[in-house]
């Protein structure tokens, strides 16, 4: 995120919240700051891990109430330079579209915020993570989503599916279900003007897009295997790759990541950390198929500018 981050103006700054022990194995560029940070020790944020990303905003809000807007996002995201030319309006709450719902879903999502007290819920959109707002807006929304998301996430009988006509809870003690995303929609919905929010299909563009960059502000990882994947990074698909000359969004983020092993090795002085670490591929079961495999294979009509090696892959 950071590496690519610096193509960004110097108007922008990075305030990376980071566990403590790792404070010191972070890359820091002159956009970065880095705020040392332990989640509060309560049980949810230890059953619910995604809820993580919504409490620092407002357990700890000193280091971000010098900035007139904050953009919340997560850290396995790509910042494109179009990022630069943000609309920054006083008072637009801007936040990423997401798909999550059925129709069935959405008249049970309504009855869950009348339910958990948000009886003004008029549904706008699905709604993604990174949300980008006035500063004290920010740290409302994610003070009120958090407390929402417990609620939800403790108080919601059954679990659910993906995309199915229920609402997605996840197994409590899992660090699966969206009870986040549920609850910020809950509350952007509820609690501010509608003509103060706008949900855009540009900030949390998917990684592996075959659209051009250039019409995303940012890309998010989601859980697939496809170019750019998150999970073949983590399993070394990609340190043999090399840039591109494509202009999707999935070679943008391939280029990133190939720019900066680059960089690392041509100049390791520019990084605190020089680690690049691999994971093993898990399995689920002797005799089956890995749960993410090294495949090149794209979506129907997705043509990639990157051709792996003829012998294959390394993990």
């Amino acid at each position: 995120m950071t590496f690519g981050g610096q193509m960004l103006d110097s108007k922008f700054t990075f305030v990376l919240y980071a566990h403590p022990a790792i404070v010191d194995k972070l890359d820091t560029y002159p956009n970065v700051v880095i705020v040392p940070y332990s989640v509060p020790g309560r049980q949810f944020y230890k059953d619910y891990g995604f809820a993580k990303s919504m409490v620092f905003a407002y357990d700890n809000p000193e280091p971000l109430l010098e900035y007139d807007y904050v953009c919340k996002t997560d850290t396995d995201v790509f910042f494109t330079p179009e990022f630069n030319n943000f609309p920054f309006e006083t008072n637009k709450i801007y936040i990423g579209k997401a798909m999550y719902s059925t129709p069935v879903g959405q008249e049970l999502l309504k009855k869950a915020a009348i339910r958990f007290g948000y009886t003004a819920f008029k549904r706008i959109s699905d709604m993604h993570s990174t949300v980008v707002a006035p500063t004290k807006d920010l740290i409302k929304i994610m003070e009120l989503s958090d407390k929402l998301e417990e609620d939800m996430y403790y108080g919601l009988e059954e679990d659910g599916a993906w995309i199915g006509d229920s609402l997605w809870r996840g197994p409590i003690g899992m660090n699966a279900g969206i009870c986040s995303m549920y609850a910020t929609e809950i509350v952007l919905s509820s609690v501010y003007p509608r003509d103060r929010v706008v949900v855009t299909p540009k900030l949390d563009a998917r990684s592996e897009a075959r659209n051009d960059w250039a019409e995303y502000y940012h890309m998010h990882c989601y859980h697939h295997d496809f170019i750019y994947s998150k999970f073949q990074a983590k399993y070394g698909a990609y340190l043999d790759a090399v840039t591109v000359e494509g202009r999707s969004a999935a070679d943008y983020c391939l280029n990133v990541y190939v720019s900066k092993h680059k960089a690392m090795k041509e100049t390791p002085e520019a990084f605190v950390n020089l680690e690049v670490i691999v994971d093993p591929v898990p399995f689920q079961e002797e005799g089956r198929w890995p749960i993410f495999m090294y495949t090149w294979e794209q979506p129907p009509g997705y043509r990639s500018s990157w051709i792996p090696p003829e012998d294959g892959l390394k993990a």
